[in-house]
Parts: C-alpha cells; sequence; structure tokens
C-alpha cells in the first residue's frame, strides 16, 4: 500500500529534523547563510518570471495581430471577419491570440520562412 500525502510529508519532517539534529556548527552556518541570501530573492525570481511570461505573450500576441493585418479581405469567408477577428485580438487579447492562433494553423498552415520578415520575430 502506498503511503499518503500526510505520511511522506511526516517523513521528511522526521528525516530533516533528524539531519539538523545531526549537523556541525559550520553546516548550520552554511544553511543560515542560503535562506538569509535566497529567501529575500523568492519575489524577484517571482517577478522576472511573472515579467518574462508578459514579454512571451507579447511577442506572439504582436505576431498573430501582424498575420492578421498582412491578410487581405477575401482571404475569409465573411465580409467583416477581420474587422471581428481584430476586435477579438485587442479586445480581449489572450482569448483572441489563441483563438486566432489557432484558426491560422487551420487555415493556412505555412512552413518555416527561409527569410523572416520584419514583423516575424
Amino acid at each position: 500500500m502506498r503511503p499518503t500525502l500526510f505520511e511522506r510529508l511526516n517523513e521528511g519532517y522526521r528525516w530533516t529534523v533528524d539531519r539538523l539534529g545531526r549537523a556541525e556548527g559550520w553546516q548550520l552556518a552554511l544553511l543560515a547563510l542560503f535562506l538569509i541570501v535566497a529567501v529575500p530573492l523568492v519575489p524577484a525570481i517571482l517577478l522576472l518570471l511573472g515579467l518574462s511570461a508578459l514579454v512571451l505573450f507579447g511577442r506572439a500576441w504582436v505576431r498573430q495581430f501582424a498575420f492578421l493585418m498582412r491578410l487581405r479581405d477575401d482571404a475569409f469567408p465573411g465580409q467583416n471577419d477581420k474587422l471581428i477577428w481584430a476586435i477579438l485580438l485587442i479586445v480581449l487579447p489572450p482569448v483572441g491570440a489563441w483563438l486566432f492562433g489557432s484558426y491560422r494553423a487551420a487555415h493556412w498552415p505555412e512552413a518555416k520562412p527561409g527569410k523572416a520578415d520584419a514583423f516575424d520575430f
């Protein structure tokens, strides 16, 4: 029978306490130094991860929007489809980028271009 989550956490806690009980002074000092340095860095790391995700999303959104704007109106089945896609991309950026990316992959499958465009990152 597999141990439950509580049993695994309890075992890990006991192992940690036992290990810290047998640690020497220099090991405890090294652990304290690591915690003093690492704990204040957690918000900065989370901020960097959030900014990276935002930049990557912005890059994908610009690529989708630039592709949409390069298309002619007759590339869409309806009269106002390009306008509707543009409004969706502007008003609901995450949803619009994901939906237009799916629509783009279904209707205009593209091979890797040999020479990149100014708007293709």
